[in-house]
């Protein structure tokens, strides 16, 4: 039996062997794997689990597992990667990651989870505790990690020390949202979400909100990111579909034409319209589909 352990073992640093994990004992990669694959279990049950008990108590187990998992030494440099289920971002300094994930409950509301985890030797972690149904006006409300407006992002932007969170919000049966949060660090380290950066009025009459948000029909595909060769923020300009549903986004949906925020002295100012001549195409991201795992999801 020793024997046996022993080659399992050893197949085991060998299938990691031209991947790199700096500062990581073999004993510790061991310890990690092991982890990943029952993170990779519970994760599977969150999305997967034909109950919403079962959903419910695999996200129950996995947060404390998770935790245990990058409570090993330099767990950072580990990536995770089979958890297929639970997202994971990086900024562009590598200096934190963030996992999210989300719950969908029976009546098909969602509850979202995450973490950030700090690049450290030790352990430096907070977890996101979702605050948003109690959030009265969440387009001006700069919190901490314990009252986190919670969202499951999709795309990170760095720009200097802040950094862009795009993120989406399965909202109702009716409708969803596209959310643009800003991270920062205080000077004792700890996140702080919202920043009043995003100028939805004017030049001249400028009207600062802490985060940005649109809001659709539910089987709507509606995109919103950064766009790395224009350095803009771009999304969808949206219309309801029946000139009489005036202000109920539930019937909103795009029109092909796009909007904008573009960065000038540490303000995002919005631009009523891009793509305007011929020659110009509109981006064609390939981003993660929420609406579709979202209406797989409601079938369970």
């Amino acid at each position: 039996m020793k024997k046996i352990l022993s080659l399992s073992f050893l197949l085991l640093i060998f299938s990691f062997s031209n991947k790199s994990f700096a500062g990581i004992s073999p004993a510790d990669l061991q310890t990690l794997h092991l982890y990943e694959d029952s993170l990779s279990v519970l994760s599977d049950s969150i999305v997967d689990g034909t109950e919403q008990g079962v959903r419910q108590m695999a996200c129950y187990n996995f947060i404390p597992m998770l935790v245990k998992a990058l409570k090993v030494k330099n767990s950072f440099e580990y990536p995770f990667d089979s958890l297929k289920h639970i997202n994971i971002l990086y900024p562009d300094d590598k200096s934190f990651r963030i996992f999210n994930w989300n719950l969908q409950k029976t009546t098909g509301a969602y509850r979202y989870y995450g973490a950030i985890q700090k690049k450290s030797s030790e352990l430096k972690i907070w977890p996101l505790y979702d605050y948003s149904d109690f959030m009265v006006n969440p387009k001006d409300t700069i919190t901490s990690s314990e009252k986190w407006f919670g969202m499951l992002y999709y795309q990170i932007k760095q720009v200097k020390k802040q950094y862009l969170l795009f993120g989406w919000d399965g909202n109702t049966l009716l409708s969803n949202k596209k959310i643009i949060d800003v991270l920062s660090f205080d000077k004792k380290g700890n996140p702080v979400f919202g920043a009043k950066i995003f100028n939805i009025g004017t030049i001249e009459e400028p009207k600062y909100v802490a985060r940005f948000m649109i809001e659709y029909k539910e089987i709507a595909q509606t995109s919103m990111r950064y766009d790395n060769d224009l350095q803009m923020i771009i999304y969808d300009h949206l219309i309801p579909i029946d000139p009489k549903a005036e202000g109920m986004y539930s019937y909103y949906v795009p029109d092909g034409s796009y909007e904008a925020f573009e960065l000038n002295k540490k303000k995002w100012n919005h631009v009523s319209s891009v793509f305007n001549s011929t020659q110009d195409e509109p981006p064609t991201p390939n981003p993660i589909d929420f609406d579709k795992k979202k209406k797989k999801n409601s079938k369970l």
